[in-house]
C-alpha cells in the first residue's frame, strides 16, 4: 500500500534525534515540513540524517494544529525491527562520539532481514525508557493514541529543498471511518482506545446484550500479511482456551463482511501496572507480591493448558478496583494480550508461527534465552514476571544498560542487582525469590508459574503490612 509522503525540512541532528525518540515513544512531535500533510490518515515521514548518507522513514499521523516549530505529527516506527535501529541512531546523533557495540560482537543473533513484526501492539516506549537508568520515564497507554490507517491520497515526490515554518493553522481533523460502524453484525464501534503496529482497539457496544466490549481490529494494511493474520488468529485461539478470573476474556472472533479480522474482549476498567508504576514509581512489598500472585495464577493456568505468554510485562497486567465478599476494596489483576502466546501443541492449520531465532517480546522483560532465539518453555514467563516484580518493588530494572546489545549481554552474563541495593529493608526471602526468577540459567529458576506461585504465597505470609496500606 502506497502512503502519501512527507519530507522534513530540517537536518538539525538534535531535532531529528528528538523526532526519533518521539517515534519510539509513539508520541506527538512538531516537525518542520517542506509541504504539509495531504489530509488525515497515515503518511510516511522522510528524514535526511545529517552527516550520513542515510534517510529514515517513519509512519506519521497529523495530530493537531501546526505551530512555529512545525506540524503536529504522531510518529511511530515502520516496524518492530526498526526500533533498535532508531534508538541507536538517536544515541549517535545526540552524541556522535559514542559507539554502541553491535549485537554480532556480543554473541547475539544477527537479524536475517526477515520481518519481525509479530506482535499485535507496539510496546510503548520500550527502548529508550526501559534502557534508561534512574527514575522511571514511561509513556503510558493514555499517551499512546495512534489513529488507524485510512486510504491514502496521492504520493508526493517533492524533495526537501527549503525550510518551512508554517503559520498558525486550524487543527487537522483525524476522522476514524470505523466510528459508528457495526462490525460482525452486532458490535457498534464507539471510540478508539489505542492502537499499535498491527491492530487498533475500540470501545464498542454489543447490540444484542447492550453491554460494552473491547474490539481489536487488524489494521487494513496488515490484512494481506499472512504472518500478521496467523498471529492474530493465534491470539484468538490461545486466549479462547483461557477461562480464568485473572485472564482477560476473549468473547468472540471473526471476519467482517468487509474482510476485516476482529477479536472481541471484555472491556476492563482500570489501569495497567505500567500506569500504576508511572504514577507511584514503585509499590509496597505486599502489594507487589499480591499483584504478582494473581498474575502468576493466570500464567499457571495458561502453562497447564500448554500456553506460554512470552510477553509478560507491566503493560499487559491490568489492575482493577474490586470489592471482596466483605465489601473491602482490593486489586483484581487481569493478564492481557496473548498476541505472542506460544502453543506447545499449535493448530496444524496455522503451522509454526515462530521462526527460529526470531526476537519476540519487549527487550527489558525478555529472558536471556528469548533474547538469543532459543527454544522457550514456561520459565521464560517466570523470568519476565520476575523483571516485572523487581520493577514493581524498585521502580527500576534489574540491569542498567544504554543499548540493546549491552542489555542482552548483561542478561546473559551478569547477575541481576539485589533489590536491597535499591530498596533497603526489603524482606530477605522476597529478595531471594526475585533473584531466583532472574537467574541466567533457566534450570535455576522456578520450574513454571505454579512453582513460582507456591513460593510467592510462602513469602507473602512472612511480609509485614505495607506502610499506609
Amino acid at each position: 500500500m502506497s502512503l502519501p509522503r512527507l519530507h522534513a525540512s530540517t537536518e538539525d541532528a538534535t531535532k531529528i534525534a528528538r523526532i526519533l525518540r518521539g517515534a519510539l515513544r509513539l508520541q506527538v512531535e512538531h516537525v518542520p515540513l517542506v509541504r504539509g500533510p495531504e489530509g488525515p490518515g497515515e503518511h510516511v515521514l522522510v528524514l535526511d540524517v545529517p552527516g550520513e548518507d542515510e534517510r529514515v522513514e517513519l509512519l506519521a499521523e497529523p495530530s493537531g494544529a501546526a505551530t512555529a516549530e512545525g506540524y503536529a505529527l504522531r510518529v511511530r516506527p515502520m516496524s518492530r525491527v526498526q526500533m533498535a535501529e532508531l534508538f541507536a541512531l538517536a544515541e549517535r546523533l545526540d552524541d556522535p562520539s559514542s559507539t554502541v557495540p553491535p549485537p554480532a560482537e556480543s554473541g547475539l543473533p544477527e537479524h536475517d532481514g526477515g520481518d519481525e513484526r509479530d506482535d499485535t501492539f507496539v510496546d510503548h516506549a520500550i527502548v529508550p525508557s526501559e534502557l534508561r537508568s534512574g527514575p522511571r520515564a514511561w509513556i503510558g497507554k493514555d499517551d499512546s493514541y495512534i489513529p488507524p490507517s485510512i486510504p491514502p491520497g496521492p504520493t508526493s515526490s517533492e524533495p526537501p529543498t527549503a525550510a518551512f515554518l508554517p503559520a498558525p493553522a486550524a487543527p487537522v481533523a483525524s476522522v476514524d471511518p470505523r466510528i459508528g460502524r457495526t462490525i460482525g453484525s452486532r458490535y457498534r464501534i464507539e471510540a478508539l482506545l489505542g492502537s499499535g503496529a498491527a491492530a487498533a482497539v475500540y470501545r464498542a457496544l454489543h447490540l444484542d446484550l447492550q453491554r460494552p466490549v473491547a474490539v481489536k481490529i487488524l489494521h487494513l494494511q496488515n490484512q494481506s500479511d499472512p504472518q500478521f493474520v496467523r498471529r492474530f488468529k493465534s491470539e484468538a485461539l490461545a486466549a479462547s482456551k483461557l477461562e480464568h478470573v485473572n485472564v482477560a476474556r476473549v468473547l468472540d472472533f471473526g471476519q467482517d463482511a468487509t474482510g476485516e479480522l476482529y477479536l472481541v474482549m471484555e472491556l476492563l476498567t482500570g489501569k495497567s501496572l505500567e500506569a500504576v508504576l508511572t504514577q507511584a514509581g514503585r509499590v509496597g512489598q505486599r502489594r507487589a507480591v499480591d499483584i504478582a500472585i494473581q498474575a502468576c495464577r493466570a500464567l499457571a493456568f495458561a502453562h497447564d493448558e500448554g500456553i506460554i505468554h512470552r510477553d509478560v510485562k507491566p503493560e499487559n497486567i491490568m489492575v482493577l478496583a474490586h470489592r471482596d465478599d466483605d465489601g473491602a476494596l482490593q486489586d483484581l489483576v487481569k493478564v492481557c494480550d496473548f498476541g505472542l502466546a506460544k502453543l506447545r501443541d499449535p493448530d496444524p492449520e496455522q503451522g509454526e508461527l515462530t521462526v527460529a531465532g526470531m526476537l519476540c517480546g519487549s527487550p527489558a522483560y525478555m529472558s536471556p534465552e528469548q533474547a538469543t532465539g532459543e527454544a522457550l518453555d514456561a520459565r521464560t514467563d517466570v523470568y519476565s514476571l520476575g523483571v516485572t516484580l523487581f520493577e514493581s518493588l524498585t521502580g527500576q530494572m534489574p540491569h542498567e544498560a544504554h543499548s540493546l546489545a549491552e542489555l542482552f549481554l548483561k542478561k546473559m552474563t551478569v547477575p541481576a542487582r539485589p533489590v536491597s541495593q535499591l530498596v533497603p529493608g526489603v524482606h530477605p526471602a522476597l529478595e531471594q525469590l526475585v533473584l531466583a526468577t532472574l537467574e541466567t540459567d533457566p534450570r535455576r529458576r522456578p520450574a513454571d508459574a505454579r512453582a513460582l506461585l507456591a513460593a510467592l504465597r510462602s513469602v507473602r505470609a512472612a511480609l509485614p503490612p505495607d506502610p499506609q496500606a
